[in-house]
């Protein structure tokens, strides 16, 4: 019975073990320049673990990563540098602290609907319960300076919603995002919300004590980004393709004409094959001409409340079984080679299940720029775009946003832009 034990503890150690050393390699790459989920993900899947591609050449990683073998070099040498080590050491010691844990993309803890997206987080930093099968799940997104109809309506759904098992999903943020967390709260219910920052400074501030609360209730506080990270205006569109991604609905409940709660939803649905909801309001509310737009359109189904909601979700249980068997087969695959990533990426844009719609109002010169640098190059990532126009990351983010709103471009399945057709 000892020996039984001993060989159990020893186990068990050594899978802490084991989970520490790949937490500190995946915070050492996403410390270096250049290196963010995407390029992870390559590393990941290229070599296996984060923590062997940390002993891996200069060479092997370029290949990997498609990139010039003196770039390899100097990220190689800037995530195993003594600052690194400080550094990541820090920040190991701040999750330990708050109870955030570590998820990784392939393991039994990640969740399916996440999983079975074209562009998943390779680590997800989880404070509270995460389940890895697919939940029903539904996201509630909408502007920041909502009116108080807006903050209303929120609540309502999301206790409605809560009362009857829905998780609710949102992103921390003021707002419809807060009141749809409360109105889950409320109703004793499950919600999630996904930060844009990291998990040692999330944002806002003030919003700490919810989240608190979301953790105790038995949801859970969220990230893909590493503890350090600070506030950004680019981190938004890219953490909202979390939140469409964990959702098998996403409801928009006010949203300005060009709002990146309509990129949420656009995801959902561009992206994912899934379905979106706008909630209508006065016709005279500036908040509430992007839901119109959506519902006249033809992308977004026009709701009043939960009943609504869950008949939505009845017809999404082919979306979550879907994920399941997509998870299965993954886990049941042959041990494989490394892989790299193809030397062309594939260039088509995800199609929706409608035809895309012409924008009804003309883009800012900035997204026209964007637009142009794009067409130019035929695709191109946030860092291409950088180089060819050299603007702030900021600066691009929002330019690229409001033409994925607009509908004029969208992502391929590596991250990069590619124009519609229109």
């Amino acid at each position: 019975m000892s020996n039984t034990t001993d060989a159990g503890d020893s186990d068990e150690r050594g899978h802490v073990r084991a989970v520490e050393a790949e937490l500190g390699a995946v915070l050492r790459w996403l410390r270096v320049d250049g290196i963010g989920q995407g390029r992870l993900r390559q590393l990941t899947q290229g070599f296996g673990r984060a923590s062997i591609a940390l002993g891996a050449s200069s060479e092997a990683v370029a290949e990997v990563l498609s990139i010039d073998t003196a770039v390899a070099a100097r990220m190689l040498s800037d995530a195993c540098s003594d600052d690194a080590t400080a550094a990541v050491a820090e920040e190991m010691r701040a999750l330990g602290l708050l109870g955030v844990e570590p998820v990784f993309e392939g393991s039994g803890r990640y969740p399916a609907l996440l999983a079975a997206t074209h562009d998943p987080p390779a680590v997800l930093f989880v404070r509270g319960r995460l389940e890895a099968a697919p939940e029903p799940a539904v996201a509630i997104v909408g502007s920041r300076q909502a009116t108080s109809y807006g903050r209303v309506q929120a609540g309502r759904i999301a206790g409605e919603l809560a009362e009857r098992g829905v998780t609710v999903i949102s992103g921390g943020a003021r707002g419809i995002d807060a009141e749809s967390h409360r109105g889950a709260l409320r109703a004793s219910g499950r919600t999630i919300a996904v930060l844009a920052t990291g998990a040692t400074n999330p944002y806002p501030l003030d919003h700490i004590s919810l989240f608190d609360s979301i953790v105790e209730a038995g949801g859970c506080v969220m990230t893909e980004q590493p503890p350090s990270v600070t506030v950004r205006p680019d981190l938004f569109p890219r953490r909202n393709r979390i939140i469409a991604g964990l959702s098998l609905v996403t409801l928009v409940v006010e949203a300005a004409s060009r709002s990146g709660a309509l990129l949420t939803a656009r995801i959902a649905v561009d992206d994912l094959s899934r379905e979106a909801a706008c909630l209508p309001g006065s016709v005279q509310s500036p908040w509430s001409e992007g839901c119109h737009r959506a519902i006249r359109e033809g992308w977004a189904q026009l709701v009043t409340g939960a009943n609504d909601v869950i008949e939505l979700l009845h017809g999404a249980r082919s979306v979550a079984e879907g994920a399941v068997e997509l998870a299965v087969r993954r886990e049941s695959r042959p041990e494989q080679a490394p892989r790299r990533e193809p030397a062309e990426p594939r260039r088509r844009v995800v199609e929706s299940r409608r035809e895309p719609v012409p924008p009804t109002s003309p883009c800012s010169p900035d997204a026209e720029a964007v637009l142009a640098a794009i067409r130019a190059a035929g695709r191109a990532g946030l860092d291409e775009l950088e180089q060819a126009l050299d603007w702030t990351v900021p600066r691009l983010a929002c330019a690229t946003l409001e033409l994925e709103v607009a509908g004029r471009i969208g992502r391929l399945a590596d991250g990069a832009f590619a124009e519609r057709a229109r």
